[in-house]
């Protein structure tokens, strides 16, 4: 096979180009092998053979550009800043400063209040996940049991008003017990 970099006259790539394109691009291998020329470099001419018509391998002819002619001019700059500006080569900025403090200012504020707001609802769904979860533990239920029992001892109650069983705090209960005792 020869290589990429040989030359080949622009007849040549048009001939084979228009052969491979007759072909539909199948059996390169052939074309290849007759012509002594790459698949890859087939399928470029191929390719630009499709996009560009058959004068894209045509040598383009040299267009002579008559030497043209630079003219010098000297040019006065009046504004002295303008002046400073093309020696330097950057313009000097006249900035509002206060514009640009307000909207910084304002940028950070913003920023601030949407970071703690961030905050507070991650605060909130972790608190509130919290009590969801230890109300559905079992621990929530024995405690909630427990102050059920305080509350019912340390309250007065009827416990059966046909029998007269009422129910009195277990302090007052222990007071008149100490009392009874001591008497």
């Amino acid at each position: 096979m020869a290589s990429e970099e040989k030359n080949y006259t622009p007849e040549f790539k048009k001939e084979v180009a228009q052969k491979a394109l007759d072909q539909s691009k199948k059996n390169l291998d052939e074309l290849s092998e007759e012509y002594d020329v790459p698949v890859s470099v087939i399928l470029m001419w191929a390719t630009e053979v499709e996009k560009g018509g058959i004068a894209v391998f045509e040598e383009p002819e040299e267009i002579e550009h008559p030497e043209e002619e630079q003219e010098e001019f000297d040019v006065v700059i009046s504004d002295d800043n303008v002046a400073d500006s093309m020696r330097v080569g950057v313009m000097l900025d006249k900035l509002n400063y206060k514009r640009l403090v307000f909207w910084s200012v304002l940028g950070v504020i913003i920023f601030v209040v949407f970071v703690r707001a961030l905050i507070a609802m991650f605060e909130y769904n972790e608190r509130t996940m919290q009590e969801q979860v230890s109300s559905k533990s079992e621990f929530h239920h024995i405690t909630q049991l427990k102050q059920q029992a305080r509350d019912k001892i340390n309250s007065f109650g009827v416990v059966n008003l046909d029998k007269g069983i009422y129910r009195i705090p277990i302090d007052s209960a222990i007071n008149e017990l100490a009392a009874d005792q001591n008497q």
